[in-house]
């Protein structure tokens, strides 16, 4: 056991290997009751000790077969509404002033959680003396539904306000746990890289961090209208399916229904229409291009692999143009008729073009450095490309999971994974990457692959 005393209160966490673990402190007000629907509100006090020995509640989300998938045994977490709560991973020794790197997990804002085994940065931290931590955030209805719609005392953006929250806390605790509340990263991939441009466009958040690193994701905000859109339609789903019921009526598990009528009334989309994200407010006054703090962007060489996996998993040719539409993409109808066109239409069209724009909004940041993630090994079917969150698995050390998949591992696989640490690390510390940064003159990404 290992127990942190501060002025606001004591966590009580537990060592493993010479790694400090603080799992499941709350952050903020559990946001149920008349909490609900509303913005999240920090704890900035603990009356008793914090047992910060387990892992606790994850956001309630329907299942996702693509954490069984990356997972190396077998898991369970209770889903539930009180769910705001993050864990610290830290070496027992080393210096105080520790560079922090606080992780936004993706999932297109209807699943994740900061437990999940892909995600616990125990690899990163037994290598390097630096604070990652983990968090969970609301997501689907709860987290980004506008619900205002519904009553003016309630928010839109609840998701996003968790994030804040989170980040409030770490300013306000992190030096207790010998963090650097002056050097903070943010580092998220898909929908958590998302999630951090949201925050990126809110100028009045700036000292609560110093470097975004953002993966595999480019937001697209919806606007209000769209928001309101959104509420109507859920709203009449609410009546169709729970006649004569108000919200405050719904439980759980009516909320998660709702959200796969909502999918189903909308038709398959392979997870690329994004049902559920941040809506455009007011506080979003800046716009990226004049975001001046040090930037990482990336990509994966195939991501839309992880998407259109074979012939017999894609979209209807029609359906695919219509699901690209929703995402201001036009596309050739005789250009998607295969799954292997479709696949390459999302790996440039929704992935790496607005990766490109969005380095070109930002090309007066001379602090701007590029990635691709190019690691695959074709002789195994599950791993024959590198298609998105596959990185995810060297930059958390994952070797494990490859493992579980019977992957048999090569001294270079194991070494690319360390090197991507290495480099994270470096730029967590120094806000520089170690390598050539994005340019006029220089715009080749710095390759990953074995």
């Amino acid at each position: 056991m290992v127990t942190i005393n501060t002025a606001a209160g004591s966590f009580q966490g537990v060592t493993h290997h010479n790694i400090e673990q603080f799992l499941g402190i709350p952050y903020a007000q559990p946001p149920i009751g008349n909490r609900r629907f509303k913005h999240a509100s920090p704890l900035y006090r603990y009356d008793t000790l914090v047992d910060a020995t387990r892992f606790r509640a994850i956001p309630p989300q329907p299942y996702n077969k693509l954490e069984t998938f990356f997972s190396s045994k077998q898991h369970t977490f209770k889903q539930d509404e009180d769910c705001l709560y993050l864990n610290i991973w830290r070496q027992s020794s080393g210096k105080s002033k520790k560079p922090v790197i606080i992780y936004f997990y993706g999932g297109g804002f209807v699943n994740g959680h900061g437990s999940a085994e892909l995600y616990t940065p125990e690899h990163i931290v037994a290598q390097h003396d630096v604070i990652v931590i983990t968090f969970n955030y609301r997501l689907g209805a709860l987290g980004f539904l506008d619900w205002s719609y519904f009553n003016a005392q309630y928010d839109k953006n609840n998701g996003l306000s968790d994030q804040i929250a989170l980040l409030k806390w770490v300013a306000h605790f992190i030096e207790y746990f010998d963090g650097d509340p002056n050097n903070v990263t943010l580092c998220g991939q898909s929908a958590g890289s998302m999630s951090i441009q949201a925050l990126m466009q809110q100028p009045q958040l700036d000292h609560y961090y110093h470097q975004v690193m953002l993966l595999s994701g480019v937001l697209q905000l919806d606007s209000i209208e769209t928001g309101v859109h959104k509420a109507k339609h859920f709203d009449a789903l609410i009546q169709q399916h729970f006649s004569g019921k108000c919200i405050h009526d719904l439980d759980t598990q009516a909320l998660l229904q709702l959200m796969a009528y909502d999918e189903q009334a909308r038709g398959k989309s392979k997870g690329l229409e994004l049902i559920y994200q941040p809506i455009n407010e007011t506080t979003m006054s800046r716009p990226l291009a004049q975001f001046n703090k040090p930037v990482v962007l990336g990509y994966t060489k195939d991501e839309g692999d992880c998407y259109i996996r074979n012939e017999s998993r894609k979209l209807e040719p029609q359906r695919f143009v219509n699901v690209m539409k929703l995402n201001h993409i036009n596309v050739d109808f005789n250009h998607v008729q295969t799954g292997q066109q479709q696949a390459e239409a999302v790996t440039a069209l929704y992935f790496i073009r607005p990766t490109l724009n969005l380095l070109q909004q930002m090309r007066e940041n001379p602090r701007c450095w590029l990635i691709r993630f190019d690691w695959a090994r074709p002789e195994y079917v599950d791993f024959a490309s590198a298609y998105h969150i596959l990185d995810v698995v060297f930059w958390f050390g994952k070797m494990a999971i490859l493992k579980a998949h019977n992957i048999k591992l090569h001294t270079s696989d194991i070494e690319l994974s360390k090197r991507m640490i290495n480099d994270i690390v470096h730029y967590a510390t120094t806000g520089t990457m170690p390598f050539a940064p994005y340019t006029i003159d220089h715009t080749e990404p710095h390759i990953y692959n074995n």
